[in-house]
């Protein structure tokens, strides 16, 4: 059984927002928030180095968006996913080796026009599921769908995730005409 080296509150915290990726072989506590977005986490016993992205987008050819402009290749699933397998790679750490883990992609958005979910958190999942599959990775834990978001740490130097549904999260439309409201 591994024992947890640093006291979990002396752990250096980081935000990760949507569109970055953390990967790190120190240890520290790695906190993000989803709702459509998925979150992958990817972890190598051995080494203990993790990574894990916020991405926001299944795949740079979603929809009308080409090419990526440069700089937001995290935005995606599939670069996202790709980008992580590269920097283990330079480690000399193979895929195979690799625990995955993915959490997130809720339908939280309610288009009123179409009285229906919008389905891009369905369609991050899909991504994810697909660049898993299409390469034998090894996926460990999964948490994805719903209609609530979650509260996501990952703990780089264990590859422990904890996550937790969040009950209400507000858009940045809804959070003004709540305000409105008041």
């Amino acid at each position: 059984m591994r024992y947890r080296i640093t006291h979990v509150n002396e752990l250096p915290t980081i935000y990760l927002k949507p569109g970055e990726i953390h990967f790190s072989n120190e240890p520290a506590r790695v906190v993000t928030v989803l709702g459509s977005c998925i979150s992958v986490v990817m972890y190598d016993r051995r080494t203990r180095v993790g990574a894990i992205c916020h991405a926001v987008m299944p795949s740079i050819s979603y929809g009308t968006v080409k090419k990526s402009a440069a700089g937001n290749d995290f935005q995606y699933v599939d670069t996202s996913m790709k980008w992580m397998l590269e920097k283990f790679a330079e480690l000399g750490i193979k895929a195979k080796d690799l625990e995955v883990k993915i959490f997130g992609g809720s339908e939280i958005f309610y288009d009123t026009k179409y009285n229906s979910t919008v389905s891009i958190g369905s369609k991050n999942i899909e991504a994810a599921m697909k660049f898993i599959q299409k390469l034998d990775l090894k996926l460990k834990a999964w948490n994805v769908g719903g209609s609530k978001g979650r509260k996501l740490i990952f703990y780089t130097d264990t590859g422990e995730v904890f996550t937790k549904f969040v009950e209400k999260m507000e858009t940045g439309l809804d959070a003004r005409q709540s305000e409105r409201g008041k």
